[in-house]
């Protein structure tokens, strides 16, 4: 646990992801009491460290509350000024989230009941017993670390549309989204890079919302899926009679984003001739109609995307490097879902909501097995693949809860992550269903190769696991929910 600390200077940052107690305490030696119950109580968060911040009064605690986040505040009910019960009022207007825990005395105890009317969480008597405390404090952590994921995930949820749809809290997303909102403050030429399924359109789209342009045009262009000639009047446009077919000027998708922003999705499939005239475009800010001589400025920001490694595309000739500059003058790579499977289970939950109300199912939801086997999954069609089974699994459910053995149904048969990857399934879990989890996973592969190995016979499949053939039967009825046929 974080040393405690008595002054704001002292306390001004927490651990990243930490968890912050606020002690609420004005005399000294009780003060000390707490703070040595606590440390001895032994917390621990589920990410991070345990940081302790000390004050003596009310109106100091709710300074701190304005100054850093904290998760749970432990108080004494008598104070100076402010009393424990107002904090408590005080706080819920705060923060209605944020449990209190009151430290009391007997003869106060119809206070603190009326503090929990207000909102408190729960209370302790004086003088305070460390294993009661503890045992509070560690249930008081829980519920907080639950009430705060829980409100990330409605966070995520109100913020999708504003996001682009992008979801997730790993660090190297939380980099992405750092550098979107830093591309959306400006107007400099943007190159996202990643694999195919990643989300690289949502980032463009996501810069584009975010910009002060948001309200002018966004137009996609996919350079993969256009032939050259179709392609070329599509983005310069064209003038009447330029081609056959020509019958009257036409302009282009750059002309049409003016003001706005272009997103040029795939770039490493445009041929070399439009790679120049595109360069000129942005050199020059001009723009002119295939067959036409006059050229048109044009205020347009390009967004360029690609799953393909253009610097070698330079190496060998097949992609400009002056066009590889100027549009990499802002570099996003979009990590594969591999890369960040902690956001997996965020990501789906967002889209069962979303999609559970498109179907007319707005109950659909995920259970916790659902989850880990997500997580567990290597996703090399990356986030549109996580969505496909999501659709599917949201479709074809029949009850509200999609659960592992749907995901198991749907998910490719493909390689599954390294034993790293499948733990850290396990660890959005709460403790003791990961447990739980865990054995299951382990019983039923163990009796499924052992059953594999000898043919499906019993016998033989129970003598290699050196346990009776009784005992190998229960097994199979627990975990595969079958029972022996009568092999000998």
């Amino acid at each position: 646990m974080g040393s405690p600390a008595s002054d704001p200077a002292a306390t001004g940052s927490r651990t990243k992801n930490g968890f912050t107690i606020l002690l609420v305490e004005d005399e000294a030696t009780d003060a000390e009491l707490l703070i040595h119950a606590i440390e001895k109580a032994d917390l621990k968060a589920l990410e991070g460290n345990i940081e302790l911040v000390v004050r003596a009064t009310a109106e100091g605690a709710l300074e701190a509350l304005a100054d850093q986040p904290v998760d749970l505040v432990l108080t004494d009910m008598m104070l100076p000024g402010i009393s424990g019960l107002d904090l408590v009022s005080q706080v819920q207007e705060i923060d209605r989230n944020l449990p209190v825990l009151l430290v009391t005395r007997v003869n106060e105890v119809p206070l603190a009941v009326d503090a929990m009317r207000r909102g408190a969480y729960d209370f302790v008597l004086k003088p305070v017993s460390p294993v009661d405390l503890g045992m509070r404090l560690h249930r008081a952590v829980r519920i907080s670390e639950i009430i705060r994921r829980n409100s990330a995930f409605e966070r995520a949820m109100q913020q999708t549309s504003e996001a682009g749809d992008l979801v997730g809290t790993s660090e190297v997303f939380r980099e992405v989204l750092r550098l979107v909102r830093d591309a959306a403050q400006v107007r400099a030429t943007v190159l996202i890079t990643g694999e195919t399924g990643t989300g690289k359109g949502l980032i463009a789209r996501a810069i584009h919302e975010q910009s002060r342009e948001r309200e002018k045009p966004f137009q996609v262009i996919d350079c993969a899926n256009l032939p050259e000639g179709i392609m070329e009047s599509e983005l310069f446009g064209h003038v009447r009679g330029a081609f056959t077919g020509a019958i009257a000027d036409k302009p282009g998708l750059i002309e049409l984003a003016n003001g706005g922003t272009v997103f040029l999705d795939e770039i490493g499939d445009l041929p070399l001739p439009l790679q120049s005239k595109l360069l000129r475009v942005l050199e020059e800010s001009e723009v002119r109609r295939v067959g036409g001589t006059r050229v048109k400025r044009v205020d347009t920001r390009f967004i360029a995307a690609t799953n393909q490694n253009l610097e070698e595309k330079v190496r060998t000739g097949a992609f400009r490097q002056d066009l590889y500059y100027r549009l990499a003058v802002v570099s996003i790579h979009m990590p594969p879902l591999r890369e960040r499977a902690e956001d997996v289970a965020a990501i789906a939950r967002v889209l069962v909501a979303q999609l559970g109300k498109e179907v007319g199912k707005p109950q659909s939801h995920l259970d916790s097995s659902a989850v880990a086997d997500l997580a567990a999954y290597h996703w090399p069609g990356n986030v549109r693949e996580l969505r496909n089974v999501i659709e599917r699994a949201v479709i074809l459910s029949t009850d509200d809860a999609i659960t592992g053995a749907d995901i198991k149904t749907l998910v490719s048969q493909g390689k599954k992550l390294s034993p790293s990857h499948t733990f850290l399934a396990y660890t959005t879990l709460p403790y003791t269903e990961a447990k739980n989890r865990v054995i299951t996973d382990f019983g039923q592969t163990y009796v499924k190769e052992k059953l594999a190995k000898h043919e499906s016979n019993v016998t033989r499949a129970a003598d290699d696991s050196g346990i009776p053939r009784q005992h190998f039967a229960l097994l199979m009825k627990r975990y595969l929910d079958r029972e022996p046929s009568g092999d000998g």
